[in-house]
This record gives C-alpha cells, sequence and structure tokens, in this order.
C-alpha cells in the first residue's frame, strides 16, 4: 500500500487569502500628513498668542519707578512667562510640520533645497526660542530667581536683544524659508501652484522690510496656516494605495506546480 505524503498540497487556494508583503504605507502617510497640518495650525495660533503676549512688553519712556514696577506686577510677569511658554510649544510644534512635510516630498526632495529647507527651519526656532527668551528674562529672573528691581539699563539691553531677533533676524530667516518651500512645491507640485506664488510674494515681504512689526509680522504664522489647510484638502491624494490584482505585482505565484 503507497504511503501518503505528509505534505500539504498547494494548490494556489491559499494565495488569496494569504496576506500581501507590501505594508498598507497609504493610511500611515495619510495620518503624516494630517498630523502635518494639525502641527502646522497649532504653531500658527500658538505664535500669534505668544506674540500677542510678547507685545505687552513696556515702553522704555518710562521712569525708572514705573518700569520697576511693571516687571513686579505679578499680572506682567505671568504675561511674558506665558509667552515663553507658548513660543517653546510653537517651535515644537514647527519642527513637527518641517519634519512631516520632508517625509510627504520623499524621494521628490532635491539635495540642495532640502538643505537650506531643513537648516532655515531649525535656525529660525532658535532665534525665535532666543528672542522670546530675552523678552521674558527679566520676568524669569524676578520670580524665580528672586531678582531685585529691574533697572533701565537691564529693561533696554533685554528689549533690545530679542526685539532685534524677532523683528530684524527672524523675518530674513522665515524668508529663506518660505522661498525654498514654494520652490519645492513648484518642482514637485505636491501643493497648488498659487500657494507658491503667495510665498514668493510674501517671503520677499519680510525679506525687504527692514523692520518687521504687526500686522506684517503675521506673515510667516499665515502663510504657514495656509499651508497646513491645503495639506488638509488635498490629503485625500495620498490616503490609501490600492493593490494591484496582478499575482507578480503582489509577490504572490499565480500558478504553483502541485508537491508530488
Amino acid at each position: 500500500m503507497p504511503m501518503m505524503s505528509s505534505e500539504p498540497v498547494d494548490d494556489g487556494s491559499n494565495a488569496a487569502s494569504s496576506p500581501s508583503t507590501t505594508p498598507p504605507d497609504g493610511p500611515r502617510r495619510a495620518r503624516s500628513i494630517e498630523a502635518a497640518a494639525i502641527a502646522g495650525i497649532a504653531y500658527a495660533l500658538l505664535t500669534v498668542l505668544a506674540m500677542i503676549r510678547l507685545s505687552r512688553f513696556p515702553s522704555l519712556e518710562l521712569s525708572n519707578e514705573d518700569l520697576a514696577a511693571w516687571f513686579e506686577d505679578g499680572t506682567h510677569q505671568a504675561w511674558l512667562i506665558g509667552a515663553l511658554t507658548l513660543g517653546s510649544v510653537a517651535a515644537i510644534a514647527f519642527l513637527w510640520f518641517v519634519a512631516v512635510i520632508r517625509r510627504r516630498l520623499g524621494d521628490l526632495e532635491d539635495q540642495f533645497f532640502s538643505t537650506v529647507f531643513l537648516g532655515s527651519g531649525i535656525l529660525y526656532v532658535a532665534v525665535w526660542l532666543s528672542g522670546a527668551a530675552v523678552l521674558a528674562a527679566p520676568a524669569v529672573a524676578m520670580t524665580q530667581l528672586d531678582a531685585g528691581a529691574v533697572s533701565p539699563a537691564s529693561a533696554s539691553l533685554a528689549g533690545g536683544i530679542g526685539a532685534s531677533l524677532i523683528l530684524v533676524v527672524a523675518p530674513r530667516i522665515q524668508a529663506v524659508f518660505i522661498f525654498t518651500t514654494s520652490t519645492v512645491i513648484m518642482r514637485t507640485h505636491v501643493l497648488p501652484s498659487w500657494l507658491a506664488v503667495i510665498g514668493y510674494l510674501s517671503g520677499l515681504v519680510l525679506f525687504v522690510l527692514p523692520l518687521v512689526t504687526q500686522p506684517s509680522g503675521l506673515v510667516f504664522p499665515a502663510w504657514v496656516l495656509t499651508v497646513s489647510v491645503m495639506l488638509l484638502a488635498t490629503r485625500s491624494t495620498d490616503s490609501t494605495i490600492e493593490p494591484d490584482s496582478d499575482p507578480e505585482d503582489l509577490h504572490l505565484p499565480a500558478d504553483r506546480p502541485e508537491s508530488r
């Protein structure tokens, strides 16, 4: 009596039920795009709130007594420290926004523009945090280090350095970031071309103005907000990757000979 083979016969029927070896990158990619959009929106809103609070920095035309009294006020101290906190969270959201934008570009990203894009984003965050920290330094010193009354000289130094970083240095770096991003949009068409045109105009404004104050200081957060909204509006194009029904594309055998 012939012995039956213990090996199961594979007639190819299990191929259809076997899971695809290709990972479902589509849904994960769509979720990352939504994360970038949410991070960009969070950055824009938090930055505007932080700038409003930092604009409460007292006028240096006040008398010595009035200036010292302003910094000794608990409400004013809370405003400046709160602005620094909001600015720090906004910086984290912006870095997340930059990282996921690079992920969306993927292989389409040019190395030159990638370097300028990432470098300008990191440099902007450093300048923004430094300026906000300098402006909030007197309040932090009085609440955490039991510092004495703020002198006009120290207030002038903090206000001058902070304003120079936020109103003079940061806008030029913002302009470089916008120019680079707009160029990438024009080259890859990952977002509408009109968004790149608006970016070029916004970057030109930030780069040319000698001193960027409100409302021109809101140009960069507004532009990031617009890009984030467009990411949400166009995320359906990257939502899923439909697998091909061809067995060869799925790395599954179409016809396998039966085991003998």
